[in-house]
């Protein structure tokens, strides 16, 4: 296995040229008077993890972490950010995957079209078979929609939707009784027929950055490896290995199973970028620090 390189690093994706970046939180000054005595204090928010352009600021620094973790008692082996360390107070920060398991209203969509498509691609001959089971009132409604000529592929269509929207809800609607009946008898017989609805997939990744310090529960993890082109997780004992493989998805780092776009990176030892005159605000800025002001300070 290829060991991470010593020092500071930048990570580059060889497909779409971005780098792993952090931006760094701002810090506001939250101090309060009492009792005629100001009392000081400063909170500063978290760093969030970006791709973006590699130019050899700060931002793009990463270091690997082989500290001993005293928890698990083997190596950390974190992805940790040079800039959060240099520029915050908040300690050291790191690269964490979690995977999200939880539906949401965009995965019962997609399962809602799944199964209308399902639906629609009947054949005729049983189409016609489940027609008789829908309700008279639905049939005057498309009708009056659809005009009296509808087909009945056409009219299905939109009733085929109606189950769907009833069988994966993207939100609660008060329903009429007699229709909810009506399809539920109607999904029934299409599952006799071997017409069953989809899954609905919900196992997601994100990426963040959290403190190093944190201890992994099912569902998140921070220790990786990298084999020369791919960077995944180190183990499978809070997150499948095989579902961590890093993937800029569209401008965003999330893990996938090996094999697809955007999974292949090199990481190479990090060069500051040069200046022709020392200007420690422009490379504090450059990470993010002052969040949208940073831009102003851009090359």
């Amino acid at each position: 296995m290829t060991t991470f390189p010593d020092g500071n690093f930048t990570i580059v994706n060889n497909e779409t040229g971005r780098c792993v970046r952090v931006r760094l939180g701002r810090t506001k000054d939250v101090s309060d008077w009492k009792a005629g005595t100001k009392y000081l204090q400063h909170v500063t928010e978290e760093a969030t993890l970006e791709l973006g352009e590699p130019d050899g600021t700060p931002a793009t620094a990463w270091w690997f972490s082989t500290i001993d973790d005293a928890a698990e008692r083997r190596p950390f082996h974190q992805i940790v950010s040079h800039a959060v360390g240099e520029y915050q107070n908040i300690g050291n920060h790191c690269v964490w995957l979690d995977i999200q398991s939880h539906p949401t209203a965009e995965d019962r969509k997609r399962a809602a079209d799944q199964f209308r498509h399902k639906l629609d691609d009947m054949p005729l001959d049983l189409k016609k078979k489940l027609y008789e089971l829908l309700p008279a009132a639905f049939n005057a409604e498309a009708e009056a929609e659809l005009g009296a000529g509808a087909s009945l592929s056409e009219k299905l269509e939109l009733w085929h939707g109606y189950c769907a929207s009833l069988r994966f809800p993207e939100h609660h609607v008060e329903e009429d009784p007699e229709g909810v009946e009506a399809a539920v008898s109607y999904m029934d017989a299409a599952a006799e027929e071997g017409i069953h609805p989809p899954a609905v997939e919900s196992d997601r990744t994100s990426t963040r950055m959290y403190g190093c310090g944190a201890s992994r529960d099912k569902g998140s993890t921070y220790r990786w490896a990298y084999d020369g082109t791919h960077i995944y997780g180190a183990d499978s004992e809070t997150v499948p290995a095989e579902r961590t493989y890093w993937t800029d998805e569209g401008g965003y780092l999330v893990g996938e199973t090996k094999g697809g776009p955007g999974q292949t990176w090199t990481l190479t030892a990090w060069k500051p970028a040069p200046r022709t005159q020392s200007d420690p605000v422009r490379d504090i800025a450059l990470t993010g620090l002052f969040g949208p002001l940073a831009g102003l300070f851009g090359s």
